[in-house]
Order: structure tokens, then C-alpha cells, then sequence
């Protein structure tokens, strides 16, 4: 399962590639709330938010648990004794990724920062 950030959609949706399409039709694709969130706040209006939400529904859903945001707030403290503070939008979308399994297609650098104190952090390229 391929979990998909928000630069990455916005990204297909101004420049949708042939390369693009095929991996969103080959493989599984996540979003969560924090990504629908992040999309959606960008809207320009009604009728492109509910065309939005729909294109999002095809998409696998990831959620949290209670246990889940003490494992976050480890993931937070670890990455900040190793000197890292990341956005808290993106130390949530990096804990999905590893709690699921899942690869993260991003565009975003945090990302491969957050990678070098958590290695399990698996990211996708293409």
C-alpha cells in the first residue's frame, strides 16, 4: 500500500503523467485525515471541494486509535533528541505510513529527514 501525500495529489491534479496515472491504478492507495484535510482546506470553492471528496473516496482510509497518539507523541521525542523538529501534520502522515506498513509517496523533505532517525519510514519514488 502506497500512502499518498498531499503534494502529490495536488501535484497529479495540475499535472496528471501517464507514469502518475498507472501507479494510482496498479497499486492499493492511502490518504488519511490530516492529507483530505490539507486538500480540501485548498478548495477554491464548493463545487471543486465535493468533486474532491469524491475523487478521495477510492482511496483506502487510515485512522487512529487512543493508543496511537501516545506512539506519536514517542515518535515526536525521539525525533526531537535527535535534533529534528518536524511539522506536526507530517510527524502524524510518517507514523501512519509505519503503523500501516504502507510506502510514502511525498515530495516533501521532512520526510527523508524523519527517515534517517526512523528508518522504518519507508518512502516511494518514482
Amino acid at each position: 500500500m502506497i500512502l499518498v501525500d498531499t503534494n502529490i495529489l495536488i501535484d497529479f491534479l495540475k499535472n496528471p503523467t501517464k507514469e502518475k496515472e498507472s501507479i494510482f491504478q496498479e497499486n492499493e492507495i492511502a490518504t488519511c485525515g490530516v492529507i483530505f484535510t490539507e486538500l480540501l482546506q485548498g478548495s477554491k470553492n464548493p463545487k471543486e471541494s465535493e468533486k474532491l471528496k469524491i475523487a478521495l473516496e477510492c482511496f483506502e482510509y487510515l485512522s487512529f486509535e487512543k493508543q496511537d497518539w501516545l506512539e506519536i507523541s514517542s515518535l515526536f521525542a525521539k525525533l526531537k533528541k535527535n535534533g529534528l523538529t518536524i511539522p506536526f501534520q507530517d510527524g502524524i502522515i510518517a507514523y501512519l505510513a509505519i503503523k500501516n506498513d504502507c510506502q510514502l509517496w511525498t515530495m516533501d523533505n521532512h520526510f527523508k529527514l524523519i527517515q534517517t532517525v526512523v528508518p522504518v519510514l519507508r518512502l516511494f519514488y518514482c
